[in-house]
């Protein structure tokens, strides 16, 4: 039996609150004669499932007919986790975090000379799980900072390859946030491998610019400041280039 869930999603100003449906109206083989509803379910419960929705929500569908690579950019620190997690709530990918992968060898460091030369296998595994997905018609979200690779050539063509061979869209969009808030949150986390960050902040900005040129079409998000209108520009940027032609 499929169980029918809704959640709901604060918009700005526009509309309080949104119900979210999660699977009947994803699937385009899921009809209503499929779920099985509960027959407790009162006609008041009915009414308030069909609330109106944020007018980006019937176009959800799209996001499904063909898998996306979603890529969520920005320093360590700039929100990236915060605003994935908030955008997975509403589109549904595979999520992907470097650090889930990476803790399980360097829990403790990201500046280690051990560390730098197994790099290169950490993304290439994430990578290879990437595109295995992207084939079976998943879309992807990578929780990944990507601030030295897209700054060569090398790493752009390999990700529009990737691309290109999934019949994917990508999608991309950067985090960032003051440096004083920036700062503030890599204190306040607490985590160990920020330590040589913040005991070498300048040498830090200077490897990973917050604010570093990406020369392809990406979406920026301050989220230092308005999270729930970072939410909604989020998701409405992700189904804007969905609906554009591949290619």
């Amino acid at each position: 039996m499929v169980a029918h869930r809704e959640r709901s999603l604060r918009i700005g100003r526009k509309r309080p609150f949104a119900t979210v449906p999660y699977l009947d109206d994803v699937f385009d083989a899921t009809s209503s004669a499929d779920v099985e509803r509960d027959p407790t379910e009162s006609a008041r419960g009915r009414r308030m499932s069909r609330r109106v929705e944020p007018d980006w929500l019937p176009e959800r569908k799209r996001l499904f007919l063909q898998p996306s690579l979603i890529l969520i950019m920005g320093v360590a620190g700039s929100g990236k986790t915060t605003l994935a997690r908030e955008i997975l709530r509403h589109i549904w990918a595979v999520y992907l975090d470097n650090n889930h992968i990476v803790d399980a060898f360097f829990p403790h460091t990201r500046t280690s000379h051990a560390y730098e030369k197994m790099r290169p296998n950490f993304y290439k595994a994430l990578y290879t799980i990437t595109e295995e997905n992207l084939k079976l018609g998943m879309s992807v979200l990578l929780d990944v900072p990507h601030i030295k690779e897209v700054q060569t050539n090398e790493w752009r063509n390999f990700i529009k390859r990737l691309v290109r061979r999934t019949k994917a869209k990508l999608v991309a969009i950067r985090c960032l946030c003051s440096e004083k808030t920036l700062y503030s949150r890599l204190h306040s986390r607490g985590e160990q491998r920020d330590q040589w960050k913040l005991k070498h902040w300048d040498e830090f900005l200077r490897k990973q610019p917050v604010n570093v040129p990406i020369p392809f079409r990406h979406l920026d998000i301050n989220t230092g400041k308005r999270p729930l209108q970072n939410i909604d520009a989020a998701i409405r940027h992700i189904l804007s280039q969905v609906k554009q032609p591949h290619g």
